[in-house]
Protein backbone atom coordinates (compact mmCIF):
# COMPACT_ATOMS: atom_id res chain seq x y z
CA UNK A 1 0.00 0.00 0.00
CA UNK A 2 1.18 2.93 -0.97
CA UNK A 3 0.13 6.82 0.52
CA UNK A 4 0.87 9.56 -1.43
CA UNK A 5 2.14 12.67 0.12
CA UNK A 6 -0.29 15.40 0.63
CA UNK A 7 -0.31 18.75 -1.48
CA UNK A 8 -2.32 21.46 -0.61
CA UNK A 9 -2.33 23.07 -4.28
CA UNK A 10 -4.55 20.83 -5.84
CA UNK A 11 -7.11 21.46 -2.83
CA UNK A 12 -9.67 23.36 -5.09
CA UNK A 13 -13.60 23.55 -6.33
CA UNK A 14 -16.18 21.74 -5.66
CA UNK A 15 -16.08 18.40 -7.78
CA UNK A 16 -19.09 18.00 -10.34
CA UNK A 17 -19.32 14.44 -10.53
CA UNK A 18 -21.11 14.45 -14.14
CA UNK A 19 -19.98 13.39 -17.37
CA UNK A 20 -20.55 17.05 -18.29
CA UNK A 21 -18.46 18.60 -16.06
CA UNK A 22 -15.45 21.29 -15.97
CA UNK A 23 -14.00 20.10 -18.67
CA UNK A 24 -17.16 20.30 -21.01
CA UNK A 25 -17.01 23.72 -20.01
CA UNK A 26 -13.72 24.62 -20.08
CA UNK A 27 -13.89 23.38 -24.14
CA UNK A 28 -17.12 25.51 -24.76
CA UNK A 29 -15.37 28.29 -23.71
CA UNK A 30 -11.61 27.68 -25.29
CA UNK A 31 -12.05 29.60 -28.35
CA UNK A 32 -12.50 32.53 -26.30
CA UNK A 33 -10.50 31.97 -23.42
CA UNK A 34 -7.60 32.07 -25.61
CA UNK A 35 -6.09 33.51 -28.49
CA UNK A 36 -4.65 32.17 -31.24
CA UNK A 37 -1.16 32.32 -33.00
CA UNK A 38 1.14 35.75 -32.71
CA UNK A 39 -1.20 36.96 -29.49
CA UNK A 40 0.41 33.91 -27.45
CA UNK A 41 3.66 34.37 -28.65
CA UNK A 42 5.28 35.61 -25.72
CA UNK A 43 5.07 32.21 -23.70
CA UNK A 44 3.81 28.55 -24.46
CA UNK A 45 0.64 27.27 -23.46
CA UNK A 46 -0.05 23.26 -22.75
CA UNK A 47 -3.54 21.52 -22.61
CA UNK A 48 -5.04 18.33 -22.24
CA UNK A 49 -4.86 14.80 -20.37
CA UNK A 50 -5.22 15.76 -16.52
CA UNK A 51 -3.01 13.08 -15.25
CA UNK A 52 0.01 14.90 -16.87
CA UNK A 53 -0.89 18.72 -15.63
CA UNK A 54 0.99 18.67 -12.59
CA UNK A 55 4.21 17.04 -13.72
CA UNK A 56 3.90 19.16 -16.70
CA UNK A 57 4.09 22.28 -14.17
CA UNK A 58 7.16 20.39 -12.14
CA UNK A 59 8.59 19.98 -15.51
CA UNK A 60 8.40 23.76 -16.34
CA UNK A 61 9.19 25.14 -12.62
CA UNK A 62 12.74 23.23 -13.27
CA UNK A 63 13.42 24.11 -16.31
CA UNK A 64 12.72 28.11 -14.97
CA UNK A 65 14.99 27.57 -11.78
CA UNK A 66 17.88 26.24 -14.61
CA UNK A 67 16.85 29.98 -16.13
CA UNK A 68 16.06 27.75 -19.66
CA UNK A 69 12.47 28.77 -19.65
CA UNK A 70 10.01 30.95 -20.23
CA UNK A 71 6.33 32.14 -19.47
CA UNK A 72 3.67 29.16 -19.70
CA UNK A 73 0.60 28.23 -19.17
CA UNK A 74 -1.03 24.89 -18.09
CA UNK A 75 -4.62 24.39 -18.83
CA UNK A 76 -7.00 22.59 -16.49
CA UNK A 77 -7.75 19.27 -17.88
CA UNK A 78 -9.03 19.32 -21.81
CA UNK A 79 -8.47 15.29 -22.02
CA UNK A 80 -6.45 13.50 -24.48
CA UNK A 81 -8.85 14.23 -27.04
CA UNK A 82 -9.65 18.21 -26.31
CA UNK A 83 -6.09 18.90 -26.31
CA UNK A 84 -5.64 17.58 -29.79
CA UNK A 85 -8.56 19.55 -30.65
CA UNK A 86 -6.77 22.84 -29.14
CA UNK A 87 -3.50 21.72 -30.86
CA UNK A 88 -4.81 21.37 -34.34
CA UNK A 89 -7.28 24.69 -33.85
CA UNK A 90 -3.80 26.84 -32.51
CA UNK A 91 -5.47 27.14 -29.29
CA UNK A 92 -2.46 25.79 -27.69
CA UNK A 93 1.43 25.34 -28.35
CA UNK A 94 1.71 21.26 -27.01
CA UNK A 95 -1.11 18.80 -26.18
CA UNK A 96 -0.72 16.31 -23.34
CA UNK A 97 -2.44 12.89 -24.50
CA UNK A 98 -2.25 9.84 -22.38
CA UNK A 99 -1.96 8.11 -25.64
CA UNK A 100 -0.03 7.73 -28.88
CA UNK A 101 -1.24 9.21 -31.93
CA UNK A 102 -3.83 7.42 -34.77
CA UNK A 103 -2.29 6.96 -38.40
CA UNK A 104 -5.20 9.79 -38.87
CA UNK A 105 -3.68 12.43 -36.63
CA UNK A 106 -0.08 11.61 -37.92
CA UNK A 107 -1.52 12.49 -41.23
CA UNK A 108 -2.97 16.25 -40.36
CA UNK A 109 1.02 16.90 -39.14
CA UNK A 110 0.77 16.09 -35.61
CA UNK A 111 3.96 14.76 -33.74
CA UNK A 112 4.11 13.13 -30.71
CA UNK A 113 7.27 12.52 -28.00
CA UNK A 114 6.40 9.90 -25.58
CA UNK A 115 8.02 11.01 -22.59
CA UNK A 116 7.25 8.92 -19.57
CA UNK A 117 5.44 6.13 -18.73
CA UNK A 118 3.17 5.32 -15.21
CA UNK A 119 1.67 2.53 -13.58
CA UNK A 120 -1.75 2.83 -13.21
CA UNK A 121 -2.84 2.14 -9.60
CA UNK A 122 -6.14 1.06 -8.03
CA UNK A 123 -7.28 3.10 -5.41
CA UNK A 124 -9.37 3.95 -2.40
CA UNK A 125 -10.23 6.49 0.33
CA UNK A 126 -7.07 6.64 2.94
CA UNK A 127 -9.08 5.50 5.43
CA UNK A 128 -10.13 2.27 4.32
CA UNK A 129 -9.35 -0.78 5.88
CA UNK A 130 -8.02 -2.93 3.21
CA UNK A 131 -4.21 -3.15 2.04
CA UNK A 132 -4.46 -4.69 -1.54
CA UNK A 133 -7.09 -6.53 -4.07
CA UNK A 134 -7.03 -9.14 -6.78
CA UNK A 135 -8.21 -8.79 -10.11
CA UNK A 136 -10.98 -10.95 -9.02
CA UNK A 137 -11.81 -8.80 -6.56
CA UNK A 138 -11.49 -5.46 -9.17
CA UNK A 139 -14.25 -8.03 -11.65
CA UNK A 140 -16.22 -8.29 -8.74
CA UNK A 141 -16.27 -4.36 -7.88
CA UNK A 142 -16.95 -2.96 -11.20
CA UNK A 143 -20.16 -5.85 -11.30
CA UNK A 144 -21.50 -5.16 -8.39
CA UNK A 145 -21.07 -8.40 -6.83
CA UNK A 146 -18.49 -6.45 -4.16
CA UNK A 147 -20.23 -4.22 -2.48
CA UNK A 148 -18.28 -4.11 0.91
CA UNK A 149 -14.53 -4.31 1.31
CA UNK A 150 -13.27 -7.19 2.92
CA UNK A 151 -12.15 -5.53 6.29
CA UNK A 152 -15.83 -3.75 6.51
CA UNK A 153 -17.66 -0.77 5.19
CA UNK A 154 -19.55 0.00 1.70
CA UNK A 155 -17.50 0.06 -1.29
CA UNK A 156 -18.50 2.62 -3.46
CA UNK A 157 -17.34 2.51 -7.16
CA UNK A 158 -16.24 5.95 -8.57
CA UNK A 159 -16.74 5.52 -12.38
CA UNK A 160 -15.50 7.13 -15.33
CA UNK A 161 -17.03 7.39 -19.12
CA UNK A 162 -16.54 5.01 -21.93
CA UNK A 163 -14.02 7.29 -23.33
CA UNK A 164 -11.65 7.66 -20.72
CA UNK A 165 -8.89 6.12 -21.13
CA UNK A 166 -8.16 4.31 -17.81
CA UNK A 167 -11.27 2.14 -18.36
CA UNK A 168 -10.18 1.34 -21.51
CA UNK A 169 -7.17 0.12 -20.67
CA UNK A 170 -8.65 -2.43 -17.61
CA UNK A 171 -11.03 -3.36 -20.24
CA UNK A 172 -8.50 -4.33 -22.40
CA UNK A 173 -6.46 -6.84 -19.68
CA UNK A 174 -9.21 -9.97 -20.28
CA UNK A 175 -12.62 -10.61 -21.57
CA UNK A 176 -14.13 -10.84 -17.72
CA UNK A 177 -12.64 -7.58 -17.12
CA UNK A 178 -14.32 -6.33 -20.01
CA UNK A 179 -17.63 -7.87 -18.91
CA UNK A 180 -17.30 -5.88 -15.57
CA UNK A 181 -16.40 -2.78 -17.10
CA UNK A 182 -19.77 -2.94 -19.18
CA UNK A 183 -21.46 -3.61 -16.34
CA UNK A 184 -20.08 -0.70 -13.82
CA UNK A 185 -21.21 1.76 -16.99
CA UNK A 186 -25.21 0.10 -16.66
CA UNK A 187 -25.02 0.92 -12.92
CA UNK A 188 -27.19 3.62 -11.85
CA UNK A 189 -26.31 5.95 -8.77
CA UNK A 190 -22.55 6.00 -9.37
CA UNK A 191 -20.32 9.04 -8.83
CA UNK A 192 -18.42 9.80 -12.36
CA UNK A 193 -16.39 11.50 -12.21
CA UNK A 194 -15.51 13.85 -15.69
CA UNK A 195 -11.69 14.38 -15.33
CA UNK A 196 -8.85 13.18 -13.29
CA UNK A 197 -8.92 16.06 -11.14
CA UNK A 198 -12.48 15.20 -10.52
CA UNK A 199 -11.71 11.32 -10.06
CA UNK A 200 -9.11 12.21 -7.62
CA UNK A 201 -11.25 14.36 -5.45
CA UNK A 202 -14.15 11.57 -5.59
CA UNK A 203 -10.96 9.39 -4.43
CA UNK A 204 -10.33 11.35 -1.21
CA UNK A 205 -13.27 12.52 -0.30
CA UNK A 206 -15.83 9.44 -0.59
CA UNK A 207 -15.16 7.35 2.63
CA UNK A 208 -15.14 3.59 1.11
CA UNK A 209 -14.16 4.89 -2.34
CA UNK A 210 -12.70 2.34 -5.59
CA UNK A 211 -11.54 3.74 -8.61
CA UNK A 212 -8.42 3.97 -10.83
CA UNK A 213 -5.62 6.40 -10.56
CA UNK A 214 -2.67 7.61 -12.50
CA UNK A 215 0.21 6.66 -9.63
CA UNK A 216 2.35 10.19 -10.80
CA UNK A 217 -0.97 12.11 -10.55
CA UNK A 218 -1.28 10.95 -7.26
CA UNK A 219 2.07 11.78 -5.93
CA UNK A 220 2.81 14.89 -7.80
CA UNK A 221 -0.95 16.29 -6.77
CA UNK A 222 -0.60 15.20 -3.13
CA UNK A 223 -3.90 12.95 -3.43
CA UNK A 224 -5.04 11.41 0.50
CA UNK A 225 -5.43 8.04 -1.45
CA UNK A 226 -4.11 4.38 -0.57
CA UNK A 227 -2.69 2.80 -3.78
CA UNK A 228 -3.68 -0.65 -3.91
CA UNK A 229 -0.78 -3.79 -4.71
CA UNK A 230 -2.66 -5.58 -7.02
CA UNK A 231 -2.10 -9.41 -6.85
CA UNK A 232 0.75 -8.51 -4.15
CA UNK A 233 2.17 -6.64 -6.47
CA UNK A 234 2.78 -2.73 -5.64
CA UNK A 235 2.00 -0.01 -8.64
CA UNK A 236 5.75 1.22 -8.64
CA UNK A 237 7.98 2.64 -11.70
CA UNK A 238 10.42 0.15 -10.00
CA UNK A 239 7.80 -2.73 -10.18
CA UNK A 240 6.69 -1.96 -13.90
CA UNK A 241 10.43 -1.48 -15.21
CA UNK A 242 10.74 -5.02 -13.90
CA UNK A 243 7.40 -6.32 -15.52
CA UNK A 244 6.11 -7.52 -12.67
CA UNK A 245 3.05 -5.04 -12.65
CA UNK A 246 0.63 -4.46 -15.99
CA UNK A 247 -1.37 -1.55 -16.04
CA UNK A 248 0.58 1.64 -17.15
CA UNK A 249 -0.23 5.08 -19.20
CA UNK A 250 1.84 6.18 -21.20
CA UNK A 251 2.54 9.81 -21.45
CA UNK A 252 2.72 12.07 -24.84
CA UNK A 253 3.22 15.61 -25.61
CA UNK A 254 1.80 16.41 -29.09
CA UNK A 255 3.14 19.39 -30.86
CA UNK A 256 2.95 20.94 -34.75
CA UNK A 257 5.00 19.40 -37.63
CA UNK A 258 7.32 22.48 -37.51
CA UNK A 259 7.01 23.74 -33.74
CA UNK A 260 7.76 27.31 -32.78
CA UNK A 261 11.31 27.87 -30.95
CA UNK A 262 9.76 28.09 -27.61
CA UNK A 263 8.39 24.41 -28.07
CA UNK A 264 11.45 23.02 -29.30
CA UNK A 265 13.51 24.11 -26.55
CA UNK A 266 11.14 22.70 -23.70
CA UNK A 267 11.28 19.36 -25.87
CA UNK A 268 14.92 19.72 -25.64
CA UNK A 269 14.79 20.05 -22.02
CA UNK A 270 12.69 17.16 -21.87
CA UNK A 271 15.03 15.07 -22.90
CA UNK A 272 17.45 16.38 -20.21
CA UNK A 273 19.13 15.01 -16.67
CA UNK A 274 17.24 17.61 -14.61
CA UNK A 275 13.95 16.87 -16.28
CA UNK A 276 14.26 13.25 -15.65
CA UNK A 277 15.27 13.34 -12.18
CA UNK A 278 12.02 15.75 -11.65
CA UNK A 279 9.99 12.76 -13.36
CA UNK A 280 11.75 10.16 -11.44
CA UNK A 281 11.28 12.21 -8.16
CA UNK A 282 7.66 12.40 -8.95
CA UNK A 283 7.01 8.48 -9.66
CA UNK A 284 7.28 8.54 -13.30
CA UNK A 285 9.67 6.44 -15.29
CA UNK A 286 11.32 8.75 -18.51
CA UNK A 287 11.34 7.43 -21.75
CA UNK A 288 14.81 7.31 -23.31
CA UNK A 289 15.29 9.72 -26.09
CA UNK A 290 15.92 7.01 -28.82
CA UNK A 291 12.52 5.88 -27.97
CA UNK A 292 10.47 8.83 -27.76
Amino acid sequence: MIRAPDNPEFRHAPVTPFRMGRRALLLATLPACIPRGAARAEGLTFGGTGMAIAIVQRLLDEQTRLGLGGPAIVLNSLGSAGGLAALRAGRIDIALSGRPLTAAEQAQGLVATTFATNPLAFATHAATPVEGITLAQVVDALSGEMMSWPGGGPLRLIRRDRAEGDWILLASLSPEIAQAVDRAHARPGLATAGTDQENAELLERIPGSFGVISVGQAITEGRRVKLLPLDGVAPTAEALAAGRYRLSRALVMVTRAEPGAAVASFLAFLASPPARAVLRQHGYEPVPASGA
